[in-house]
């Protein structure tokens, strides 16, 4: 984890922006998930028996994405927990934290046409009218 802090504070300081998400899923609407691709035959590819194994560990999964995550957040790389159990809202909140976020740049610049395109705008577009 000293090495991910490392490497996201060395980006940072390149000049990238950092945001990390964690989209949180309950044990319960996994299993719901789970059960709807073993029920859906498009989506039953998607399954493995390996979940179920897995499930077993969830508790052991979830104490070390915490430690992870607290570990890990920092003020120029934060961790947002999202409650994703209902995908909508999940993608919502992830699209208004980033929108948020970029926001907050300032530094930000739109880039400028080149003069010589400046120039000539009204001839290209008779060009593509064409």
């Amino acid at each position: 984890m000293k090495q991910i802090n490392n490497f996201e504070k060395h980006i940072d300081q390149n000049g990238t922006k950092i945001l990390k998400f964690y989209l949180h899923m309950s044990k319960e609407e996994q299993a719901l998930r789970l059960l709807k691709r073993l029920d859906n035959g498009e989506d039953n590819w998607k399954f493995s028996t390996g979940d179920l194994k897995e499930r077993e560990l969830w508790d052991a999964y979830m104490a070390c994405y915490e430690e992870a995550i607290n570990k890990t957040s920092s003020k120029h790389a934060p961790w947002f927990v999202v409650p994703a159990d209902d995908k909508g809202v999940a993608r919502y909140i992830v699209a208004k934290i980033i929108w948020e976020e970029l926001e907050k740049l300032t530094d930000i610049v739109a880039p400028e046409l080149d003069e010589k395109v400046k120039a000539n705008i009204a001839m290209y577009r008779e060009q593509l009218k064409k």
